[in-house]
């Protein structure tokens, strides 16, 4: 396949033309490292690996740089490529070696993630929920969360101060405040039981 023409396409792409008519679009460091010109005859073997290695490169940047803004998990990140536009073998590649390098690791995501639900109150199934649709395994999820050995009461009476206190004392307020702890989901014996006391405890003092 001999190459009729080289032209900038966009700000680190160049367009190869072939004699056959065909293009390709590869990233301009590729094309220096090899040392690509016209008249040069490629097999087609050579023009799928300077595709391979221009995606893997192109894929590659754009995954760190969405590693330097925030946290992925191993599907997330992959989602994201696709979704960039960058081909699945060059998307699987960079993940593969970005796991090697350290940069992705599901299991320290999670218990981050963990650890920062625990702390803002969130019940042990909503994050669950909000880890495995980030992209963790429902496995590895449910396991983080019960090495974290969260107090779910602790967490209820947590939010009843900070957020539903006022509401209790408001006609059906105590009905909407354990339809709201159950739809965050927290368990129907824990809020009944944390929301029996509470109340018990408004009226003494009142």
């Amino acid at each position: 396949m001999k190459i009729t023409e080289i032209s900038k396409d966009k700000k680190h792409l160049s367009k190869v033309v072939f004699e056959n008519g065909e293009s390709i679009l590869l990233d301009n460091d590729t094309v220096a490292v090899h040392c690509i010109r016209v008249e040069d005859d490629l097999t087609e073997e050579k023009v799928e690996e300077l595709i391979f290695e221009s995606d893997y490169s192109r894929a590659k940047s754009r995954a760190l740089w969405y590693l330097e803004r925030s946290a992925h998990t191993e599907k997330a990140l992959y989602d994201k490529l696709i979704k960039a536009g960058f081909e699945e073998k060059a998307s699987a590649a960079v993940i593969a070696r970005l796991i090697e390098l350290g940069f992705i690791n599901d299991r320290v995501f999670a218990e981050n993630f963990a650890e920062r639900c625990a702390e803002c109150n969130i019940s042990r199934r909503e994050a669950a929920f909000k880890m495995i649709r980030r992209g963790v395994n429902r496995d590895l999820a449910y396991e983080v969360l019960d090495e974290l050995d969260t107090d779910e009461e602790a967490q209820i009476r947590a939010l009843l101060d900070k957020k539903y206190r006022s509401k209790l004392s408001t006609e059906k307020g105590p009905e909407k405040v354990y339809a709201a702890l159950i739809r965050k989901g927290f368990s129907f014996s824990a809020v009944k039981n944390v929301m029996k006391k509470y109340i018990e405890e408004l009226e003494y003092y009142v």
